[in-house]
């Protein structure tokens, strides 16, 4: 059930008075369920994340809660939807995250090659180092779980590839490669196994019945062809905007100049495992440790608490007076609190750090088209609550 929070103590003149408009509501409801697969710039698609924001969800509170030519900071920027919707709305915008796999995403989006002339033509340059580099490789060293992805002259191209991409800091290209690293089918590069969390489905599809999945496969063909499908589809975009991607602690990191608002979506207390579930993109990235990630970026309740409290005492500092904190919130259970997390995040904002008043509050049910393991446990609802920084 939809829940609204009473706007009865707002002014009719106050800048405010917009969210009293049920129009707001709609838009929200409206672009929370459906597909957008064929509606989204195709920038958005160039690499699985998991739990990703939907992209009309960010357009539609972009819209409502912030003006063009305003600047907006997303502190957990993910996949980088914020990012890019914020972008193609005229907003500047700041975006962090602590994982390397999200700030390369994010950063393809907001530095994107945009001409697939271009892009052919910065790989054919790239190859050339890319070959010098692959009889140098020796797979000995590569852990075997990695390797049990690919057919071994594959993953020598893989490797070669990242590793030079990596060093040109070439992040749309990386985000490409990054996004066909596994699936089953002829475009991926891998021997077969599902395509946004990693793992083999050589049971279902064998290697004596379907022989063709486990040949060799190059690497850059199919690059090609996966730049050409990531600027398929590309919004109008002014390159006068402010765009930054930086990869710092939330809670610690203040941008030089305050912020108009907040838009975010921070991780729901270890219902996702962003590590685990991008170990084999995060391993090409030269992260191998994927466990110790996991405790950073997916943490426990209490964890999570103490890395809220002190964003939102921090974030005093980083939004403008009668600015906007917008959180998009899972629908956990904070057993510290005995309360659902949006209401945790509510309390800590207007009570125990202060500060803070609740502009309003938005909750339904996540659409099961949406959740990457329908059916399964997992945040079934999903809060957008508004803050407003009452301090000046």
């Amino acid at each position: 059930m939809r829940q609204y929070v009473d706007f009865s103590n707002l002014k009719r003149d106050e800048k405010f008075s917009i969210y009293k408009s049920k129009k707001t509501y709609n838009s929200i409801r409206f672009n929370w369920g459906g597909s957008v697969l064929r509606k989204e710039s195709t920038l958005h698609q160039i690499a699985p994340y998991i739990g990703k924001m939907k992209s009309s969800m960010a357009n539609t509170l972009i819209a409502n809660f912030t003006k063009k030519s305003e600047t907006l900071y997303d502190p957990f920027c993910g996949s980088g939807s914020v990012a890019l919707e914020a972008w193609a709305a005229s907003r500047n915008i700041i975006a962090n995250d602590l994982s390397i796999y999200a700030v390369t995403l994010t950063r393809a989006k907001l530095f994107p090659i945009f001409s697939l002339d271009k892009a052919i033509d910065e790989i054919d340059k790239i190859e050339e180092q890319v070959q010098l580099l692959i009889s140098r490789i020796d797979l000995r060293r590569i852990p075997r779980w990695v390797r049990a992805f690919f057919h071994p002259e594959t993953l020598r191209e893989v490797i070669a590839w990242a590793q030079v991409l990596n060093s040109k800091q070439s992040y749309f290209l990386l985000s490409c490669l990054l996004g066909i690293l596994h699936h089953q089918r002829p475009g991926f590069l891998s021997y077969p196994s599902s395509h946004t969390v990693p793992y083999l489905r050589d049971k279902k599809f064998k290697r004596e019945i379907y022989p063709d999945l486990y040949n060799y496969r190059s690497v850059k063909d199919r690059l090609v062809r996966k730049a050409e499908r990531a600027l398929k589809r590309i919004p109008e975009l002014d390159y006068r905007i402010s765009r930054k991607c930086i990869m710092n602690d939330a809670s610690r990191f203040i941008p030089e100049n305050k912020v108009n608002a907040i838009l975010t979506s921070p991780p729901y207390m270890k219902q996702l495992d962003y590590g685990r579930d991008n170990r084999l993109r995060l391993w090409f990235l030269g992260i191998s440790d994927w466990k110790s990630l996991d405790r950073i970026i997916s943490p426990p309740e209490k964890k999570f608490i103490n890395l809220f409290s002190n964003c939102l005492n921090l974030w005093h500092n980083v939004v403008n007076y009668k600015g906007l904190l917008i959180l998009v919130l899972g629908d956990t259970m904070v057993k510290t609190y005995d309360m659902p997390l949006s209401e945790v995040v509510a309390h800590i904002a207007t009570i125990e750090v202060g500060g803070y008043s609740v502009v309003c509050s938005y909750s339904e049910q996540i659409p099961d088209t949406r959740r990457v393991r329908r059916g399964k446990s997992g945040s079934l609802k999903e809060t957008i609550l508004v803050l407003r920084n009452e301090k000046g």
